[in-house]
């Protein structure tokens, strides 16, 4: 079986909608729903809403067809997925600690107004109020700042909101063969660990006691919503899907770990106990979303362990890449907007244990991310972030590239001795 994947498409229906036109083994109907073939397993990686302006169409289609074709689709839940449940004790008066008296005032006298804070102080979607006002009105629903106030909480409230009933189909981790799918990245912090319970030595069991603990509190959301004077018993789920304070990520977390290791996640290997500990169970491949590498996945080596992020939400191009996978290679088929204005179409096939260049570094920290035929011979594709998120992407002849490095960082160095008196 072959995993059609798909991630981080956060409201962008253009995403979602090239990616099922371009790749094998996923289509649309002619009712215009997704439909998955015999033998592909699509699996969209989480991060469904949030910065685009069709957020609730892309989470009505994912969640249709995983209704229709459960056995041949996996939802992974992502911290944009996750945090939402937040929203309706949050607009009770239940503010996250960082607000002032002044936002908290905001839940009697204008939720619309906390609502909007809400999202661009805590949840990096500054956007998405505007966003639900542009769906409601594409679909001639009233729009005003209230009817977005109330959208948003019909949507997350049980039974029958919409982004409730897709957080019930969601999970936190999912394997198939040798590869494993979770939204955020796996640290030594986080393998094996599962909330509230005792550490599990085996992947399969991890995975079950992650995906039972995240049905589980989404359950108690679905019962007690709304907890104004207390931690509502869903607080463990919320924490989970965070960041800690201070570090931008959270290593015992699949949902927010990252494999990206500077100021602006520069993807990265994990590290060599984390790489061990996954070989040494059976996984040859993680495949993740959530830290953004600009148009093009990149794919990196450590040892025999196969690292994969996918998730171009920081992108040029609004489209959505193909990527197929399978134990044995992985396929892709992508575009990527180049400084100078340029556009290159990326495509191979890669097997896993195949030597390659793919995933190491510049000397100046640029990854390759794949090669092309240029006018004047092979050409690497290269990435990196530079302050701000800055995508940095270029072609650089193969002869040009000097030194390649593995994709990890340079440990600090050692500091001199003190001098002896």
């Amino acid at each position: 079986m072959q995993v059609a994947y798909l991630t981080d498409v956060e409201g962008s229906w253009n995403k979602l909608r090239s990616f099922v036109d371009a790749t094998p083994g996923v289509s649309f109907g002619d009712d215009g729903r997704i439909l998955v073939a015999d033998g592909t397993c699509f699996v969209f990686g989480g991060d469904a809403v949030d910065r685009g302006p069709w957020s609730r169409r892309v989470t009505q289609a994912l969640l249709e067809v995983k209704d229709r074709q459960p056995d041949r689709v996996v939802l992974l839940a992502g911290n944009r997925d996750i945090n939402k449940l937040r929203l309706p004790r949050e607009l009770e008066g239940a503010v996250p600690k960082k607000a002032t008296p002044e936002i908290a005032a905001l839940a009697q006298s204008n939720k619309p107004e906390l609502l909007r804070w809400i999202f661009a102080n805590t949840m990096g979607a500054a956007p998405a109020f505007e966003h639900r006002r542009t769906e409601l009105q594409a679909s001639a629903q009233p729009a005003s700042d209230d009817d977005v106030v109330r959208s948003f909480l019909a949507d997350l409230l049980p039974p029958g909101g919409l982004h409730f009933r897709y957080l019930q189909r969601c999970q936190l981790a999912f394997r198939l063969g040798k590869t494993l799918y979770v939204h955020g990245g796996v640290a030594i912090e986080a393998l094996g660990k599962i909330p509230g319970e005792p550490d599990v030595d085996d992947v399969d069991g991890w995975i079950f006691g992650l995906n039972h603990f995240f049905r589980a509190q989404v359950a108690l959301f679905g019962e007690q919503p709304i907890v104004v004077a207390a931690d509502p018993r869903f607080l463990p789920l919320i924490l989970y899907q965070a960041p800690l304070k201070g570090l931008g990520r959270n290593p015992a977390s699949v949902v927010y770990g990252r494999f990206g290791s500077d100021s602006w996640n520069n993807p990265r290997l994990p590290s060599s106990d984390t790489l061990a500990w996954l070989q040494q169970r059976g996984i040859a491949r993680v495949v993740v979303g959530h830290t953004p590498c600009g148009d093009l996945p990149a794919i990196l080596r450590g040892g025999d362990i196969e690292i994969v992020c996918a998730d171009n939400s920081r992108s040029r191009l609004d489209v959505g890449n193909t990527l197929l996978i399978d134990d044995e290679r992985i396929q892709l088929d992508a575009r990527t907007a180049l400084d100078d204005g340029s556009e290159r179409r990326l495509r191979f096939t890669l097997s896993i244990n195949e030597p390659t260049e793919i995933g190491r570094l510049t000397t100046d920290g640029h990854l390759i991310k794949g090669f092309v035929d240029d006018d004047d011979g092979l050409a690497a594709l290269l990435f990196r972030f530079d302050a701000g998120f800055q995508i940095r992407q270029s072609a650089v002849l193969r002869a040009e590239l000097g030194t390649l490095r593995p994709p990890v960082d340079d440990p600090p160095a050692p500091e001199p001795a003190p001098a002896l008196p």
